[in-house]
């Protein structure tokens, strides 16, 4: 009741934002730099569990594609870093940059052919080490396991693996994993967005102990499915107005590793881009947007010179802090409508 409540609240304000005009207002002279994951079909939503805010569907991707190509100056990320430099942004245009985060194979299948229809240019940011694998990230193979066997199983008996499998792979004998906040009883229903967020916190290797062991005791396996992009692919796109950035090679949170290990993840991962005859864009994406001002000074300190997080906001004529720059998230959830679309790229939500 609640979630309706919110949604119909939000489908209001952006109506009276789009059709008062306070949309043409809002964003001159500013650039929003929209973050997207994948574009795909209702057939692969329902197929392989995709977490709500990490799509929108190709429909949807196309109204977003003639929204912004009539009503925006729609920049390559390289060339955004220059005008930033010069000072030649226009304060009565309205400025937006396309960007992708991830890699995912659909950006090639149901992305790439509406910017090329639109004549649009966009950044896509690579997990190097995924690229031309069949490996999953591992919140999309948690994602899966977890809506598989939700719909197979009741609430006491999933409750119960779930317990089992976060006693099993906890880091000390008979401790329990310190998944903050985990109490089963308490939860009632437990989805995978709330375990993933809860996973985040952990170690890499425990959390993927965890993810392997749930897979065994609920007995579901992840599909031999390639989800992400090949090489060849990413090369096509590269001849056609999509340039490509480092996300990091194994896209591990990058505030729970070593500094040494976050800067070898930034060194390798471009030199991986460098190792196909790509050309960067010197702008680094933080994986799940977590930085902090060491990571930041390793990014400036390894070449780069800009990078992106999940701050929400839009930049000015100037960015306030080219290495934490804000972008705006785009999904079905909340991008579905010319007005709702309006909405999200105020960079008020």
């Amino acid at each position: 009741m609640l979630a309706g409540v919110k949604t119909a609240t939000w489908k209001l304000l952006a109506d009276v934002y789009y059709y008062s005009g306070l949309a043409q207002v809002r964003n001159r002279g500013r650039v929003a730099i929209l973050t997207y994951h994948r574009v795909v079909s209702s057939d692969m939503v329902r197929a392989e569990h995709i977490q709500p805010g990490m799509y929108v569907q190709s429909e949807t991707f196309e109204a977003h594609a003639a929204y912004l190509h009539e009503r925006f100056v729609v920049l390559p990320f390289a060339e955004l870093l220059e005008q930033w430099r010069t000072g030649e942004l226009d304060s009565s245009k309205r400025y937006c940059a396309i960007t992708f985060d991830d890699g995912w194979y659909d950006n090639y299948r149901y992305a790439f052919p509406i910017l090329k229809k639109y004549n649009l240019p966009a950044t896509i940011f690579l997990a190097t080490d995924y690229i031309g694998t069949s490996r999953w990230f591992w919140p999309d193979e948690l994602a899966y396991i977890v809506g598989d066997a939700r719909k197979r199983m009741a609430e006491k008996e999933f409750a119960e693996a779930l317990s089992s499998a976060l006693v099993e792979t906890s880091p000390a004998a008979g401790t329990t994993m310190p998944v903050p906040s985990l109490s089963i009883e308490s939860r009632g229903e437990i989805d995978s967005d709330w375990l993933i967020e809860q996973c985040k916190h952990l170690p890499s290797g425990t959390i993927a102990g965890f993810v392997h062991r749930l897979s065994q005791i609920l007995g579901v396996r992840v599909p031999n499915l390639r989800v992400l992009l090949d090489w060849n692919e990413v090369k096509e796109m590269a001849g056609h107005n999509i340039a490509f950035g480092a996300h990091s090679c194994s896209h591990r949170i990058l505030t729970n590793i070593p500094l040494a290990e976050v800067e070898d993840e930034l060194i390798k991962s471009h030199e991986a881009l460098l190792g196909h005859d790509l050309t960067p864009v010197p702008v680094f994406c933080y994986p799940n947007g977590n930085f902090d001002r060491e990571i930041q000074r390793l990014t400036r300190a390894t070449g780069y010179l800009g990078a992106v997080g999940c701050e929400i906001g839009l930049e000015d004529r100037r960015p306030q802090d080219v290495f934490a720059l804000k972008r705006i998230s785009v999904h079905e959830d909340t991008a579905a409508s010319d007005p709702l679309f309006a909405l999200t790229l105020s960079g008020l939500r």
